[in-house]
């Protein structure tokens, strides 16, 4: 029988009659990181007699809510009952272990000590020697003087001066090395000292009643929240042009600054959001009502037809905008959660990420050289393919490798399973790309009224400079009439292009081919635009 119990109300006070006490510890068996926050599970077996057990589990963390705590019970014939949370000093909350590295760190500090003076006095005899030295050589220059020197004496005194600042050196190099020794002895004591408190000065117990129809085994699990972690997704993707392989490395960056390791843990990372609203918005009443607009003074007339021009175009943009990405923003809303294989530790270290290898996936992707001549003159190597797998993939930051080398960083959009995705892959510097300019020309024309021309031609050459073809992809767009005294006439020079549209935008057109080694590709792009002679017009990316 699996029970669960849900502390909401965790200060009760535990029934004291006829109940047998118990102190036990517990160990992390898996965690479960969110983008903020994350659920620790830990396992314990706890022998029980028949009837009352009081069982307090000890030396947990004093960062644990109460209010998202929770305990189960695994075993027949065994109900939890009332629960209650203290906070306890750490000397009351740990074994001897703890004690015992204390006074290890103790008497290391001390040997540290004793260390430093003695380096302080062989200093302090190699200061004193120095003295020595020179307050002899000055009496010897003085005696030298006087024609009255004692050069045997001078060796004499010179040789003990030696090798007396030779002793004093040769002692504080030594010291030197053991006093480095003992500060890395000491690191490591205070770091295990570290792992065994979890860097606390006071613990929590939890003690409980947990009522048994006969003698036994059970397993408890303690499941509790902590805020101080988080998770972010990032791949690393490997292309090798010549196989026509991709292989995408999923991998995850975690870090937790709690107060205690997880050490030995079953690791799930998910993309849920534990304090994201639960509630619908509400939403409220609207009302509409019609304003006195003023009619603008005629000066002004051509600007209100321009600002209005610009308002028409933005509408049609953002209603494009929208419509072409709703899907992809809602991708994010998906939970999704991802299993780090085996079991692995997860350190507390405030300036420390960690990296987690989830799955490694390979692909046969169509490779696909895109051009936008009039905005780069550089090709844009890309891998389109489709997710063949189950568990959808969580956008962020992704690292390019193509043919062994590094390329760059890009980011991998969110992606469900069976949808086509298109990748970056960095500049394809075997494809060259050539525009010339044609002439473009404006004129006025028109019999009864007057009207403005103006006229783009360009030359855009492709040249594959591959050992092998490539389809090459070639992106541009006309422009598209907002104003019904607009016109966008294309000419019959002009290639035509293989697709309008592109990604549902608006005047986007995309040429297509399958270029051959050595082949140049020549794509004539040639439009003409027309309005009245009285106006200008207004050009908006959109």
């Amino acid at each position: 029988m699996k029970i669960l119990l849900r502390t909401g109300l965790a200060y009760l006070a535990l029934i004291s009659a006829s109940v047998h006490g118990q102190s036990v510890s517990s160990k992390i068996d898996a965690v479960v990181i969110y983008g903020s926050g994350a659920t620790v599970t830990r396992l314990t077996e706890v022998p029980v007699k028949a009837g009352n057990n009081q069982v307090q589990f000890t030396g947990l963390s004093t960062q644990i809510d109460p209010r998202r705590f929770q305990l189960e019970v695994i075993g027949d014939g065994v109900q939890p009952g009332q629960i209650r949370f203290d906070e306890v000093q750490q000397t009351d909350a740990y074994s001897a272990r703890v004690q015992a590295l204390q006074r290890a760190i103790d008497e290391q500090q001390a040997i540290g000590s004793a260390i430093a003076d003695a380096i302080e006095t062989a200093r302090l005899e190699l200061k004193f020697l120095d003295g020595i030295a020179a307050g002899y050589a000055k009496e010897a220059w003085g005696v030298a003087a006087r024609d009255q020197a004692d050069v045997s004496s001078w060796r004499g005194a010179l040789q003990v001066l030696a090798e007396g600042s030779e002793s004093a050196r040769s002692n504080i190099r030594k010291k030197e090395r053991e006093q480095r020794e003992a500060e890395k002895e000491l690191s490591r004591l205070q770091r295990e000292l570290d792992a065994t408190r979890g860097r606390r000065a006071e613990s929590l117990n939890v003690a409980v009643v947990l009522r048994a129809e006969r003698a036994g085994t059970v397993q408890v699990k303690l499941h509790y929240f902590m805020d101080q972690a988080y998770w972010s997704p990032q791949y690393e993707a490997r292309l090798d042009s010549e196989a026509g392989t991709l292989n995408l490395l999923q991998k995850a960056v975690v870090a937790q600054t709690t107060d205690e390791d997880w050490p030995n843990a079953r690791l799930t990372l998910s993309t849920s959001q534990p304090s994201a609203e639960l509630i619908a918005p509400d939403v409220g009443s609207e009302f509409i009502d019609l304003l006195e607009v003023l009619r603008p003074e005629p000066r002004r007339f051509a600007q209100r037809i321009t600002m209005e021009s610009q308002a028409a175009l933005g509408d049609m943009v953002e209603e494009i905008s929208v419509a072409g990405s709703k899907v992809q923003r809602n991708l994010g809303a998906y939970a999704v959660s991802y299993t780090v294989p085996g079991r692995v530790s997860v350190a507390n270290h405030a300036d420390e990420d960690q990296v987690f290898d989830l799955q490694r996936l390979q692909f046969e992707p169509q490779l696909i050289t895109r051009v936008a001549p009039r905005s780069s003159s550089a090709a844009f190597l890309t891998a389109r393919l489709t997710y063949d797998q189950a568990t959808p993939l969580y956008g962020n930051q992704m690292i390019v490798y193509v043919d062994g080398v590094y390329v760059g960083e890009s980011a991998l959009p969110t992606v469900l399973p069976g949808a086509e995705i298109t990748l970056p892959m960095g500049q394809d510097r075997r494809v060259e790309v050539q525009v010339r300019d044609q002439g473009g020309q404006k004129g006025k024309g028109g019999f009864i009224g007057r009207r403005k021309t103006e006229q783009t031609e360009m030359l855009f050459e492709i040249s594959n400079r591959r050992a092998a073809g490539t389809q090459v992809e070639v992106i541009d767009r006309y422009p598209v009439a907002v104003s019904e005294d607009v016109e966008v006439q294309i000419s019959r020079d002009a290639t035509a292009p293989d697709e309008r549209g592109l990604d549902d935008k608006p005047g986007v057109i995309v040429w297509r081919k399958d270029l051959q080694p050595g082949e140049t590709w020549r794509i004539t792009h040639a439009y003409e635009v027309s309005y009245p002679a009285d106006k200008r017009i207004i050009r908006r990316d959109g």
